[in-house]
């Protein structure tokens, strides 16, 4: 085995590592492996700054030493200099990114003619941003609704309609949507989901240039109408509104002008909101309106 002297370029040490192979083997990948390696600019400036550092390590080591040499031996000696250059290492090598964990081998047999999709999603002490409802029909989880902003909408691997089979490894279909979603709102980091991708997958959100002036104060833990308290949006009278989403003819997405949490949050509709009103007045709980046709909310000007 050859030696390799501290003067070793790059161009000697590949010869010398392509020296090793032996003639009677099939080293064709292994070849153009190495010549891409050592072709890497990045590789090469590494290498220069590393012997830059030995050397002047090495000098400043010879003899006695000024102040100034020897903060500058410290400094290269120190530990996170170190680190720096192991750092570049692990991101050279990508060892930041996730690995996803194997399919199980035992799939249940009706999901062998679905499509099954792996969605790992990271997320902190903020909601996922999506809720969930129990299908009528086929008895299915499935996503209801996508909040705009939420760590479910920024990855864009969850989509409207989805059937959520599994959180974190454990199955989830005979679960009510309300344990769920106490699962997914507090489960924190990494989370796994088993989904079925819906038939057909929503097309994104748009931008909305739909502008509401509140004209009443709302907080949703005190509505018992709305399908998830927590995903509500509060707001007090006079603030200034934008309607990202209007999908759902009674519950709209939308964000608070200003405000510096991008989230979406559910708001009552315009429609439903005077709906209700009219029947607390026809109940006799609520005073009534000047017209029939006053509403909660005001459109501004700007629509699209």
């Amino acid at each position: 085995m050859p030696v390799l002297s501290p003067t070793t370029g790059l161009h000697e040490m590949l010869a010398l590592v392509t020296s090793q192979l032996h003639p009677d083997a099939n080293h064709k990948e292994d070849m153009v492996f190495l010549r891409e390696v050592f072709s890497e600019r990045s590789l090469s400036y590494l290498m220069k700054v590393r012997q830059a550092r030995d050397n002047v390590a090495e000098e400043l080591q010879n003899g006695p030493l000024e102040e100034d040499e020897r903060e500058l031996l410290t400094l290269f000696t120190a530990p996170h200099v170190k680190a720096v250059l192991t750092v570049h290492d692990t991101v050279a090598q990508k060892n930041f990114e996730p690995v996803l964990p194997p399919l199980p081998d035992d799939l249940d047999d009706e999901l062998e003619e679905e499509s099954v999709k792996i969605v790992r999603l990271v997320k902190n002490k903020e909601p996922l941003g999506a809720t969930i409802r129990r299908d009528e029909v086929t008895g299915a989880v499935v996503v209801a609704r996508i909040m705009r902003g939420g760590a479910a909408d920024r990855s864009g691997l969850v989509h409207v309609g989805d059937e959520l089979r599994e959180v974190n490894g454990n199955l989830i279909i005979h679960k009510r949507p309300e344990e769920i979603s106490q699962v997914l709102s507090q489960s924190q980091g990494s989370i796994t989901l088993k989904i079925i991708p819906a038939i057909k997958e929503e097309d994104r959100f748009k931008d909305s240039k739909v502008y509401l002036r509140a004209l009443f104060d709302y907080t949703p833990f005190e509505d018992k109408a709305t399908p998830c308290q927590e995903a509500g949006l509060p707001f007090t009278c006079g603030d200034i509104l934008q309607v990202v989403s209007q999908d759902d003819p009674t519950w709209w997405q939308a964000k608070r002008v200003g405000d510096s949490n991008l989230r979406a949050g559910l708001i009552p509709s315009r429609q439903f909101q005077e709906r209700r009103l009219l029947y607390r007045v026809k109940m006799g709980t609520h005073q009534s309106p000047k017209s029939p046709r006053a509403s909660p909310c005001k459109f501004s000007a700007a629509t699209g």
